[in-house]
């Protein structure tokens, strides 16, 4: 049987409240903090930020780094004004990768979040 769609994605972070700040304040992903659920367990102890999509299930988690760093992976999320939300990371001196432009998908740009990753808007127009 294959395999089907992404259902998570969890980035180890260096500095967990820059990365909240990156995502929930400027990019508008509602991430809550989250409890420790105890144990050794890599990819669900310690301290953390997360966010389901339940409509077409997607969890999306920042952890504290417990010695690995996510890095130089791209990540992507729709987003209803990407003038706006560039205006808004501009001034907040988020770097920018790639300047808002318009591609067969939808009107895209990337940013780098606090860890280096690149992370791309895209205002998709809906016909």
């Amino acid at each position: 049987m294959p395999v089907g769609r992404i259902i998570l994605l969890v980035l180890e972070v260096s500095d967990l409240e820059r990365s909240v700040h990156f995502y929930r304040d400027l990019l508008g992903v509602p991430l809550r903090r989250d409890l420790d659920h105890g144990g050794t367990d890599r990819w669900i102890s310690g301290d953390h930020a997360a966010h389901s999509w339940h409509e077409s299930f997607f969890h999306f988690a920042l952890y504290k780094s417990k010695g690995v760093v996510t890095r130089d992976v791209q990540l992507g999320f729709p987003i209803g004004d990407l003038d706006e939300a560039h205006a808004r990371l501009k001034a907040a001196g988020v770097p920018i990768d790639l300047d808002p432009r318009d591609e067969p998908w939808g009107r895209t740009a990337r940013y780098r979040d606090p860890d280096g990753n690149s992370v791309s808007l895209t205002q998709i127009e809906r016909d």
